[in-house]
Formats: structure tokens, sequence, C-alpha cells
């Protein structure tokens, strides 16, 4: 292969079976000999896959009858665009210990909790609720939590 880029293609699937997919299109190309060089799957499934090959119809032919998925997407995709889709930016921590926040994820939706620690790297606060009886730890995303008050605030 030449220094030049091959162009990258997105295919949508179904979301949760990226890894069944990938697997199956690796025995496919490697079988069928087609000139796909790289298939990426971002860390936060959502329903794509990325696929670095020769030209469309090479990509949809190895894609061709895999259950799961829905179809290649007209276009070739933006190198920045799948850097971006592979490190998201962090979101800023304004969150810090001892802050109530309020969560809006999962079934404790619209709970409040107290914040205990904090994790500015890897974006995750660890909350006691505070309506319950006996102190509850819960690990949660930052992006999980909202926040209501501040420490020093009244």
């Amino acid at each position: 292969m030449s220094s030049e880029r091959c162009p990258v293609f997105t295919v949508s699937v179904v979301s949760r079976q990226e890894y069944n997919i990938v697997m199956l299109l690796k025995m496919r190309v490697e079988s069928g000999k087609l000139p796909i060089y790289a298939i990426v799957v971002p860390p936060e499934s959502f329903g794509v896959l990325f696929i670095e090959g020769e030209s469309l119809p090479v990509v949809s032919r190895a894609v061709y009858g895999v259950k799961h998925v829905k179809g290649v997407m007209r276009g070739i995709t933006n190198v920045e665009e799948v850097m971006r889709v592979l490190k998201p930016p962090k979101p800023t921590v304004e969150i810090d210990v001892n802050d109530e926040v309020e969560i809006t994820a999962d079934v404790l939706k619209g709970s409040r909790a107290r914040v205990t620690f904090v994790d500015r790297e890897k974006g995750i606060v660890r909350v006691e609720l505070l309506d319950s009886a006996f102190p509850m730890p819960l690990d949660l995303k930052i992006t999980e939590v909202k926040l209501v008050k501040k420490a020093g605030q009244q």
C-alpha cells in the first residue's frame, strides 16, 4: 500500500452488536482477500463502525448479508470526524467534594446526592444519596449528574 490514505466509510449497525459484526467481518475479509485495512469500533458504542477500505463497493461487498448491519453510509468520512468520535473532549468539571447534585440518569433520576469523591481524569464522581437512611455510595459519570448547590452556598 502506498503512503496515501485509503478512504474511511461509516457503517450503520444495530447498537451493542458492534463487536459481533467486527468478528464476522474479520473472518470474511481474511477468507475473501478483500482490500479492507482497518475496522474501528468507537469506545462509546452508538451503532456505527468505521471501515478503512479501498472503495465503497469493496466495503459494501464486505458487509453485504451480515446480520445486524443496517447499511453503509454514502460518501467518505473525514479522518477528523473519526478522531473526534474516538477522542471526545473531556467535559469541564465544576463539581467538587461536598457539592449537592441531582442524578439525571438511571432509576435514581431526580434524586439528590452529596459528592464524596471526584476523579477528574476518568470523569467519575462518587455520591451518597441524601434521601437514603444509610450511606450508599454510587459511582456515576460526571455527565449523569447536575450541579444543584455548591458546598459553600446556602
